[in-house]
């Protein structure tokens, strides 16, 4: 990039010749991230995969994916501003500034843990788009790196509630500027072997106490679920080994002082209702609570476990 001379006579309009009718369709999923976030052409030639691993990021890395299969957009409403001209006594009219675009994304599905999701979601972010066809829009920077588009503002309306006629609706807005969507826009269609789509955000999920089994100072006992549906992980993903629940760094051990203890083994004990909870060995001590949390979803993922965050933590006394 450089600074041009804005005066200069030798500047031009663009070619206007065109080979190609491809725009993007109706939009079918976002993928929401930090607006710095960039990536670069050879990340897209596994787009799904990189996607996969971005959402499994944490902090100011992790790409949040909305609507797609899982929650179908049904209704797109567009509140474009208006393009600002200023009028003058003689007629002539000048372009000030385009319009803002405003859209609203709505969804029957999900229910209330998406729309209690989707409400937390109020500030500056950037997005992807994808559309029904698969088709994805990004933006090109100069440098050739790839980037989503800034929001002014990206925000979850209030939800529709039901009525004796209409179902629960959830919606999320976002505003942005013409400049970047169109001005740097660049569509890319996917082959046979993306599955973009099939994308969902992580599901927020729990280890628990076990209810029944009597913890000790060698080996402590809980599951796992998640927090919405309370699907039961353990049974899930159930036994030891890759793939499987039952792996030391699934898990997270700490102290009452938040000391790491690693545990020595791992299990699966049936307990006296008839069901399998995650059975940690090692060294705790008498009359202390422990707790135990999921690792990091990124170390999930690497373990064979796709898909979810530990948002709550068990604690375990020690007897």
């Amino acid at each position: 990039m450089a600074l041009v001379n804005p005066c200069s006579l030798e500047e031009t309009i663009s070619n206007t010749g065109s080979e190609c009718d491809e725009a993007m369709l109706a939009t079918r999923q976002l993928f929401m991230m930090h607006p710095d976030k960039t990536w670069t052409a050879s990340d897209e030639l596994n787009f799904t995969g990189w996607l996969n691993t971005q959402m499994h990021a944490a902090g100011a890395a992790r790409i949040y994916p909305i609507f797609g299969y899982g929650a179908p957009v049904r209704s797109i409403t567009e509140s474009n501003e208006a393009d600002v001209l200023e009028s003058f006594d003689d007629g002539a009219k000048q372009l000030v500034r385009r319009g803002m675009m405003n859209r609203t994304f709505m969804t029957d599905k999900g229910g209330l843990c998406l729309a209690q999701h989707l409400f937390k979601i109020n500030r500056n972010m950037s997005f992807i788009e994808v559309d029904e066809e698969g088709k994805v829009l990004r933006k090109i920077n100069a440098d050739g790196t790839r980037a989503g588009f800034r929001t002014n503002l990206g925000y979850s309306p209030t939800p529709e509630l039901a009525t004796f006629k209409t179902t629960f609706k959830s919606k999320l807005m976002i505003d942005f500027s013409p400049n970047e969507y169109i001005g740097q826009g660049a569509i890319a269609k996917g082959d046979d072997t993306e599955d973009i789509l099939s994308l969902i955000g992580l599901i927020d999920s729990a280890t628990v106490k076990a209810p029944v089994t009597a913890q000790t100072t060698t080996n402590i006992y809980f599951g796992v679920k998640t927090n919405c549906a309370e699907t039961d992980l353990v049974e899930k993903y159930l036994g030891t080994g890759a793939g499987k629940i039952g792996q030391i760094s699934n898990f997270i051990v700490k102290s009452a002082t938040g000391t790491i203890i690693t545990p020595s083994a791992v299990a699966m004990q049936v307990n006296a209702a008839g069901k399998n909870e995650v059975k940690l060995t090692g060294v705790y001590t008498t009359g202390t609570s422990i707790t135990v949390e999921l690792a990091a979803p990124s170390v999930l993922k690497t373990n064979g476990i796709e898909g979810y965050e530990g948002t709550v933590i068990a604690t375990i006394p020690i007897p």
